[in-house]
């Protein structure tokens, strides 16, 4: 199987990448041990545009699902980066104080986010998508947005 799930919309390429779950939000998490990455999905990256600014939370920052562990300033918009797991921040990736645009460069590898100390794995996994699912997800989003919310 491909490394990635790829769709073509007008002149952009989506990719979903295998092996980690997805939050409905559009973020990514890869579960390594008893912590997990956290990062912006190639579609968020996409239409939220080049990423100037990050900001977030400090480290030993304690964070629920669904809780905002910071923001992302893009040339078009500013958002909250919607945690989507619980736990306590363990690293921000060094790179984002002078390379955020990492994010959008290699937003399933060098452009993480933050690592966070899993503290309800087991309850947070219930509200995460397979790959799959957020694939389809994602082909539905790319329409609304496209043709007009």
């Amino acid at each position: 199987m491909s490394e990635f799930l790829e769709t073509t919309h007008d002149k952009f390429v989506f990719k979903v990448k295998t092996g980690i779950l997805y939050s409905k939000d559009d973020f990514w998490v890869e579960v390594q041990g008893d912590q997990a990455v956290i990062g912006v999905t190639d579609f968020l990256q996409k239409v939220r545009g080049d990423v100037a600014f990050l900001e977030t939370v400090a480290v030993n920052s304690v964070i629920q699902q669904g809780e905002e562990a910071g923001k992302i300033e893009t040339i078009k918009a500013t958002f909250g980066i919607i945690s989507p797991v619980s736990g306590t921040i363990v690293e921000i990736n060094p790179e984002m104080e002078s390379s955020p645009f990492l994010i959008n460069q290699e937003p399933y590898g060098a452009g993480w986010i933050y690592r966070i100390q899993l503290t309800d794995w087991a309850g947070d996994q219930a509200s995460l998508l397979q790959p799959q699912p957020y694939f389809e997800l994602m082909k539905e989003k790319i329409i609304l947005e496209t043709e007009g919310k």
